[in-house]
């Protein structure tokens, strides 16, 4: 750094003094031009001022033979009347610069080469009256070396000059560079202990204002940088060790699926080490199946569930949409193992399709001695209304057995997959609508089915799901409203959609809705049958037929069930 400035420095005032002796040079050379010109013009002047007649041309024979200086005397028509060169053999000079300058009044020096000396000469000529009235042109001419001789008479003392302002120059370089080092240098002793988070402030010299103010800015700068680092590491801290601490296991993957973080709980389900961070995905989970379906999925939002070293566990990805963290995170990844919970449920499962079975019996039994007594005669009124909701209530109960049994087989997966088939939901819709006929004649509703549409599937299964659908449009809808059956196919796939005019849900509910036995509004529920069960049915009916389920609906206006079966 220092060497740099040095040479930068010291380049740039080398420049400098180079161009200034250049343009000294430049400038001697005109001055001593200027000077031997201005002293030509005076001579000659004071020559023609020593001629009254021709006899007094002897006068200049002193300068016979005179290499620095040349005397010539010439008629007005240029014939050469006198010339100090003894050796010259002139001709007629009338069309000379200076001869013409001359007689036209305006006399001015002029510099040519001269075949006579073999050399530049400087001319200057005037023209001037003699005693006898008679005019004569007087033209004094100098060697143009003469100049040169100045000038190589001064450039010692130039080179001398250059000279002492290149040491200058070289110990102001040398100071310079070691000033502006040591201040870089103490920048950047600041910084890199800022980077280390043990922040040292630039000393600084209020007797250079320039630098001190702006160093103190620096210093001011770094302070808030320190103190702002220092408050970030303590809320990353506090984020770590919440994360580390979670029982969740959190992975952080970059655009080119490479982990940029993986907390304390991912590493150690996945049995990883901290090097594994920064690597790519398949080093922490060892397994293609996970890692084929994550990397079909990436950059999307998706769930699923898949089992890894004998633990049942659930991966979430959430794409992530922050413009400052989607430069360098993609997509979180959230693994939740929940091997434990799905043992409960297998096991609630099984206690829920045994409790159904084992209650089956009995309540057909009931269905059935209830039936016989009511049709036995000689039953008084009172104790055949009783028998009557008797009756309803085991046919309630049966239904809600039945309800119980069909979500046991969905869930164990008893459901044979040869029987899946290409199935044409329209058919399957007309069905569901001819067996609900009365009901809907007797409520006053009208029912239509637009478009068609072909899904693979179990027949039993999308049976299942459409009647319940359409059982609960007729079941919440009011009175005279309609409902209609639209199916189509789309981009996705095909799409079932199954909207009625009814009651309505409100959304704080909606969530809720697929959870086995909840009810939206129980008193209602009760007064119209049902037994809490049918959307939990459709809902798992729409993950073993790869569909999905969407509810969409306004409190007092209608409900509309989407169901999205992909290609």
């Amino acid at each position: 750094m220092k060497k740099k400035i040095f040479i930068r420095f010291f380049a740039i005032t080398l420049a400098a003094v180079l161009v200034m002796f250049a343009v000294g040079l430049v400038a001697v050379n005109l001055n001593t031009k200027n000077v031997v010109n201005e002293r030509l013009k005076e001579e000659t002047v004071l020559a023609a001022a020593l001629m009254n007649e021709q006899s007094d041309f002897v006068v200049f024979n002193q300068y016979s033979d005179n290499p620095e200086l040349r005397i010539t005397i010439f008629d007005l028509e240029g014939n050469p009347l006198y010339e100090s060169d003894t050796k010259a053999d002139l001709d007629n000079h009338a069309d000379r610069e200076e001869i013409q300058n001359a007689l036209s009044g305006k006399s001015e020096t002029v510099e040519r080469y001269s075949e006579t000396f073999k050399c530049d000469m400087t001319y200057y000529a005037v023209k001037t009256s003699l005693a006898d009235g008679s005019e004569v042109i007087l033209r004094l001419a100098v060697r143009s070396s003469e100049i040169s001789s100045y000038i190589s008479t001064l450039l010692p003392l130039l080179l001398v000059v250059l000279l002492v302002a290149l040491i200058i120059s070289f110990v102001l370089a040398n100071l310079v560079s070691n000033s502006v080092s040591k201040k870089v240098t103490a920048i950047g002793d600041s910084l890199k202990s800022l980077n280390e988070g043990q922040y040292q402030p630039i000393k600084t010299d209020m007797s250079e204002p320039e630098f001190f103010a702006v160093l103190d800015q620096i210093n001011e700068l770094n302070a808030n940088i320190h103190s702002h680092i220092r408050v970030a590491d303590a809320e990353r801290l506090k984020l770590n060790t919440v994360l580390d601490n979670v029982s969740q296991s959190i992975i952080a993957l970059d655009h080119f699926k490479r982990i940029s973080f993986a907390n304390k709980s991912a590493l150690e389900l996945f049995n990883g080490v901290q090097r594994d961070v920064g690597r790519d995905l398949i080093f922490l989970i060892e397994d293609l199946d996970i890692h084929e379906r994550i990397s079909k999925h990436f950059k999307e939002n998706y769930s699923f569930i898949a089992t890894y070293r004998d633990k049942e566990l659930s991966f979430v990805l959430s794409r992530v949409t922050d413009d400052v963290l989607s430069k360098d995170i993609a997509t979180i990844l959230i693994v939740t193992d929940i091997t434990k919970e799905k043992l409960i449920e297998r096991q609630k499962s099984d206690f829920f399709a045994n409790a159904s079975h084992e209650l089956k019996t009995p309540i057909t039994v009931l269905q059935g001695f209830s039936e016989v007594l009511m049709n036995k005669e000689g039953i008084d009124e009172a104790s055949k209304k009783q028998l009557e909701r008797i009756h309803k209530e085991s046919v309630r109960l049966a239904s809600l057995i039945n309800d119980m049994l069909m979500l046991s087989k969905i869930e164990n997966g008893e459901q044979p997959e040869k029987a899946y088939a290409e199935i044409s939901l329209q058919e399957i819709a007309c069905e569901v609508l001819n067996e609900f006929a009365e009901e809907i004649k007797k409520r006053n509703l009208t029912a239509t089915i637009n478009g068609d549409g072909k899904v693979l599937g179990d027949h039993n299964m999308i049976f299942e799901l459409i009647e319940n659908l359409v059982s609960n449009a007729i079941k919440y809808n009011k009175e005279g409203g309609s409902i209609t059956v639209s199916i189509s196919e789309t981009g996705q796939g095909v799409c079932l959609q199954v909207k009625d005019t009814g009651i309505g849900i409100e959304k704080e509910h909606l969530p809720r809705l697929c959870e086995r036995f909840y009810r939206v509004d129980k008193s209602h529920s009760k007064r119209i049958g049902g037994t809490g069960l049918g959307l939990a049915i459709v809902k798992h009916i729409c993950a073993i037929s790869d569909a999905e389920l969407s509810i969409e609906s306004e409190f007092g206006i209608g409900t509309t069930v989407t169901v999205v079966f992909e290609k």
